[in-house]
């Protein structure tokens, strides 16, 4: 989820301090603690939500954040029941190291920015492992209902910005990407065919990419009656 989501709920009582131009930073997660150094326990793109314990004076704030930017944390939100107010100090260092900043009201406990952030973040993570199943359930199905290697080619096109092409051992074109870009000609379509018959003769791995065929190419062994794809970035 995005750091800008959580201020559109107002139920979790949360106000931006600083950080306006990082709100499209992604959480990954959620930690309390008021522990002084806290990074042994933190792992990158969560938000801490922290009480204030850990700081005894002004001079503790900047320790404290920059250990929290070190470890890869997405923002800071620090409640005021302790103190009544989120010190100013402590806003001052999170703009210093560009660490968003929010303030939590005291009605509002942890436990409910916790069970919001990780119910996002789980419904989230559902969603793209659906997105895989259904990737996966869509390559390994054969005939017109799956659409066969054209569905391959589709995904890399989609997800990965990639035109590919199958060719048979005989360098036909077997099938191709469905955008209008240039095709394969057949000077390059028979190079790359040969060049994968010479590799397999001699018991050879396909070679690297941009050794052969135009600048970008890359030749992928496939079994069967195809020769492989020859991706284009």
């Amino acid at each position: 989820m995005r750091l800008r989501a959580l201020l559109d709920t107002d139920a979790l009582g949360l106000q931006l301090l600083g950080g306006e131009d990082e709100l499209d930073r992604t959480v990954r997660g959620v930690m309390t603690t008021d522990l002084r150094d806290p990074s042994r326990y933190l792992s990158g793109g969560e938000l801490v939500l922290t009480g204030l314990a850990w700081r005894r004076d002004a001079a503790d704030s900047d320790p404290f954040v920059r250990l929290l930017v070190q470890a890869g944390v997405t923002a800071l939100a620090a409640g005021e029941a302790e103190l009544g107010s989120v010190p100013e100090d402590l806003v001052v260092a999170c703009l210093r190291h560009r660490l968003p900043l929010f303030a939590v009201h005291e009605s509002v406990a942890f436990a409910t920015i916790t069970e919001h952030v990780v119910r996002q973040v789980s419904g989230e993570r559902a969603g793209d492992l659906a997105a895989v199943v259904d990737r996966h359930r869509r390559m390994m199905t054969s005939g017109p209902a799956g659409g066969g290697p054209d569905v391959v080619l589709d995904l890399l096109g989609s997800d990965l910005d990639l035109r590919a092409w199958v060719l048979s051992p005989t360098g036909r074109p077997v099938a191709g990407p469905k955008d209008a870009g240039p095709a394969l000609s057949a000077e390059v379509c028979a190079e790359l065919a040969a060049e994968h018959l010479a590799a397999t003769r001699a018991g050879r791995r396909a070679p690297p990419p941009g050794s052969v065929g135009p600048p970008g190419f890359s030749l992928v062994p496939g079994r069967g009656r195809g020769v492989g794809p020859a991706l284009w970035p």
